[in-house]
């Protein structure tokens, strides 16, 4: 991930790691949270792999400010 307060010059508020998505453990299972710093005004996402399946996946995003 990547984040910008100005959009030009951007900073990596959260860092690259695995992050689990299991709907079989209940109804948020398929939910990831990654907190950024709320300053941020663009954010970039790039998915690079998923450990369930061959190719990476993204479906949906939400951002909220603070």
């Amino acid at each position: 991930m990547r984040g910008s307060t100005d959009g030009s010059a951007h900073t990596t508020p959260a860092a690259a790691r695995e992050y689990r998505v299991d709907p079989a453990t209940g109804p948020t299972g398929n939910t990831v949270t990654v907190p950024v710093d709320g300053s941020l005004r663009r954010l970039r996402l790039r998915v690079t792999g998923n450990t369930g399946r061959p190719a990476a996946r993204f479906s949906e995003g939400e951002a909220y400010g603070p």
